[in-house]
């Protein structure tokens, strides 16, 4: 009896291929639909870590361009304690901020514009006093920047 009403060309055998039609096409656009949120969701996630980063960096030349002296220590002379102290905690901040920006772009260009900001500075940075010390707060990415800007 079950046979009759499954029988190709029966009305339940056509219902039933058209059934099947439908759940495919249904997951298919279901499909569809979690891959356009996802990407969409990547592209707001890179924004905002792209975001996150311009602000870390931006901070930073806040600090640049209130003391220019310490940006470019080359400019100013730096020969009091206080103003060595004042130095190396600008340093410390600019690592500080190349840190986050390399934690959520690490990109070409974003790790450029940090030599960029870490070459007036190798002197100090390569020396064995940042080595045996400040170095160890840095992570091994800006630490691999930190000696690419200090020439090896």
């Amino acid at each position: 009896m079950l046979m009759v009403f499954l029988a190709p060309g029966s009305l339940n055998h056509t219902a039933n291929i058209i059934k099947g039609f439908a759940i495919a096409i249904g997951i298919v656009v279901a499909i569809g639909f979690v891959w356009a949120w996802w990407a969409a969701r990547q592209r707001e996630r890179q924004v905002e870590m792209a975001g996150r980063a311009r602000a870390a960096f931006a901070e930073h030349l806040r600090l640049a361009l209130q003391y220019p002296e310490m940006a470019e220590p080359m400019l100013g002379a730096i020969n009091s304690p206080a103003e060595i102290v004042r130095y190396k905690q600008f340093v410390a901040s600019l690592l500080a901020a190349a840190d986050t920006v390399l934690l959520y772009d690490p990109s070409p260009a974003w790790r450029a514009a940090l030599l960029r900001q870490l070459a007036p500075h190798k002197s100090y940075l390569g020396s064995e006093e940042f080595r045996s010390g400040a170095s160890a707060d840095c992570s091994a990415e800006l630490n691999a920047l930190i000696r690419q800007a200090c020439g090896g």
